[in-house]
């Protein structure tokens, strides 16, 4: 007797059998159910887990119904704790809350973020930076995202290396909110919101009147990694001073090129020796100085030479002084160029 191998053939959920005889017989694929998560399971992991909101306007609702009343719109990282008392369980996409101020309701638990406490900060800024960066996203919800931010990092909850991180980040999202207010020519004077929201931030902005733009000031960055200057991400808060400066119009102006290097990128090498944007900065302050210096003959230091450039001069030197000496050997050479054309 010759036999004839199986064929299988699979053909929208059911198995196909081509036996020897010629007939096709079906047999249904067992397909398992979904496995649902116990009440008390999610009870234990809803109460060691902190929520992080990810989304602008996500719903409150009264009950776990999507149908239910919206009680509000909740904000972007607006804090929600896991409501411990609710008289109804936590379901499978729905987790009981309540707010600061005490109102208690139902969010879909597919739109939020539940992590355990030692990743909270780092969810919440990952989700603001995924936020900020969105080209999707408008101003009035970048200014919603910067205020939460700075409004989580005054809670008192976050001290040392943690307080500094958030705090640059927060610096870091009003700088590109502010980028964006400009690139737009958002004017607050016809936006009362827009208004409301350089009041809220105006010790940490300047405005240049030649421009009409907006600017973070870069001391707030520089007064923060001041205060905590050997935390892991003081680094990344001078790193964002030293972005921040406003590009100066100097044209041939000595002291104010010398000025803009110094109070910059020259500062963090000279607070950083060892940081990661070291290369990057001692490069682009060789290309400058060298610009200035390749003819002795044509620096700008016209006699009598006024005590503003002497001064940058001496303090750029005793900087470089202190700096690394691969950066100093690279630095140095140039501002004794300089010093030796401008104090003659």
């Amino acid at each position: 007797m010759k036999f004839i191998p199986l064929l299988k053939c699979f053909r929208r959920g059911m198995v196909f059998v081509l036996m020897s005889s010629g007939l096709l017989i079906s047999a249904p694929i067992v397909q398992e159910k979904s496995k649902q998560t116990k009440p008390s399971e999610l009870f234990k992991r809803d109460s060691n887990s902190q929520i992080v909101i990810p989304v602008i306007g996500l719903n409150l609702h009264l009950f776990a119904d999507q149908k239910s009343d919206v009680l509000r719109k909740l904000k972007f990282g607006e804090p929600v704790h896991f409501d411990k008392d609710s008289l109804e369980s936590p379901k499978e996409d729905w987790i009981p809350v309540k707010l600061e101020d005490g109102l208690s309701g139902f969010i879909k638990r597919s739109v939020v973020r539940s992590v355990p406490p030692k990743q909270y900060l780092s969810t919440l800024l990952f989700e603001a930076e995924r936020m900020i960066h969105s080209k999707n996203i408008d101003f009035t919800a970048k200014q919603e995202i910067t205020d939460t931010i700075f409004t989580i990092s005054l809670n008192g909850k976050f001290t040392g290396d943690e307080y500094i991180f958030i705090r640059a980040k927060a610096g870091y999202f009003l700088k590109k909110t502010v980028d964006l207010m400009n690139e737009k020519g958002i004017k607050p004077d016809n936006d009362p919101s827009t208004l409301e929201f350089l009041k809220h931030h105006q010790t940490k902005l300047l405005y240049d009147y030649n421009s009409g733009k907006y600017y973070v000031d870069s001391n707030y960055f520089w007064k923060l990694l001041e205060s905590y200057p050997k935390t892991k991400h003081s680094d990344y808060a001078g790193y964002l001073a030293t972005e921040s400066m406003p590009m100066a119009d100097c044209g041939v102006d000595l002291k104010c090129r010398l000025e803009e290097m110094r109070k910059g990128k020259l500062r963090y090498l000279y607070l950083f020796p060892t940081g990661n944007y070291v290369n990057l900065y001692t490069k682009d302050l060789v290309t400058s100085l060298h610009s200035m210096t390749k003819d002795p003959d044509s620096i700008p230091c016209f006699t009598p030479v006024g005590e503003g450039i002497k001064s940058e001069i001496s303090q750029m030197i005793r900087y470089a002084s202190e700096i690394g000496p691969r950066e100093k050997k690279q630095i140095l050479p140039h501002l004794q160029i300089l010093k030796k054309e401008c104090f003659r």
